[in-house]
């Protein structure tokens, strides 16, 4: 999370530790935090007291519900936004009940929400001179997550669906399916995806009989459908039918676990897990997701690991004009922390 980043470990509710956070922020492009409503009105460092500092600022928060609104106070983490926004009701089966997902998608989308609006301030910046405040809440990001569910919802009137790895078309063809070793997951849908896919696994005559001829006769006899998939897909293996099944336009995957995909060669070609220089009391340095996308010049590049808390706070104070025996006294008073 905190890869690139430098720590400055800083007491901002001492008076000396806000006049070295105010030294800062005067020399600041941007400022982002993730305190819930209230607590920087206690800490002094609301829009409008940083403002007073340092006009030209963009002032980023990000929280739960927002900064305003009857929930702004709330505390939340991703599963309760989940909760909270629609998603796991459309999620899981009816046996499980709602579930939440296996990672944490709303952190992500509201971190690289929080990246690109923050950014776009800045560019209105650099045109106009002006800060503003970006108010990014984990909320409003999970229900943009969930466009599609609130369009069926709001828009078509269809209820929530727990119909787990099935397709919300309902077709049979677009499910998980368990093969010989491991399992697949299969996104046929559209009439060619289905003929190309069923000839594959030796089923096309099946297609010939009007109770399977169409998507809807296949929905209508879909447990007769399905049952005769996993017994054609158990002949070979999830890999084999991978290699198989997706040249020929089937949408189709192997279901990998963490470890497996780690290792794909389309990652290893595409170089996307990225090497992290070994970071501090670390032996070795390691790879972890970069960014998702490459550039055909230049683009990322991970610069430094991520710290310990306050590994850099010598750097930057002595950066900012501060001598280093006050340095040494803030330390001895506990205003600053620094790592050993």
């Amino acid at each position: 999370m905190n890869i690139g980043k430098r720590s400055l470990g800083l007491d901002i509710k001492s008076e000396k530790g806000k006049e070295i956070l105010f030294a800062l922020i005067k020399k600041s492009d941007v400022i982002l935090h993730n305190f819930r409503a209230g607590v920087v009105d206690r800490l002094g460092l609301d829009y409008d007291s940083v403002r007073a500092i340092n006009p030209s600022i963009v002032y980023t928060v990000i929280s739960g519900f927002g900064a305003k609104g009857p929930r702004s106070a709330d505390p939340a983490y991703d599963g309760a936004v989940q909760a909270a926004a629609g998603m796991m009701a459309n999620n899981g089966t009816a046996e499980s009940g709602p579930l939440r997902t296996g990672y944490m998608p709303v952190d992500l989308m509201t971190g690289m929400t929080a990246a690109y609006a923050t950014t776009a301030a800045l560019l209105r910046k650099q045109k106009t001179g002006k800060g503003q405040m970006v108010d990014v809440a984990m909320l409003d990001c999970a229900i943009t997550l969930g466009s599609a569910n609130f369009s069926r919802s709001e828009v078509d009137d269809i209820p929530d669906m727990l119909i787990g790895n099935q397709s919300i078309t309902s077709a049979p063809t677009a499910s998980s399916f368990p093969t010989a070793e491991g399992s697949i997951l299969t996104a046929a849908i559209m009439p060619n995806h289905v003929e190309a896919f069923f000839d594959e696994i030796g089923l096309k005559e099946m297609l010939n009989d009007p109770k399977f001829a169409t998507r809807e006769a296949r929905i209508e006899n879909k447990e007769i459908v399905r049952d005769a998939m996993i017994e054609a897909l158990k002949s070979d293996t999830a890999e084999n039918w991978e290699k198989r099944l997706a040249p020929r336009g089937v949408p189709v995957a192997k279901i990998n676990s963490v470890k497996e995909t780690a290792r794909l060669e389309q990652l290893q070609y595409r170089n996307i897990l990225t090497a992290v220089p070994a970071a501090k009391g670390m032996a070795n340095g390691y790879k972890l997701p970069g960014a998702p996308f490459t550039n055909s010049e230049d683009g990322p590049e991970v610069m430094r690991p991520a710290p310990v808390l306050g590994q850099h706070t010598l750097e930057i104070l002595e950066e900012i004009g501060i001598d280093k025996s006050v340095i040494s006294t803030l330390a001895a008073e506990g205003v600053i922390c620094k790592a050993d």
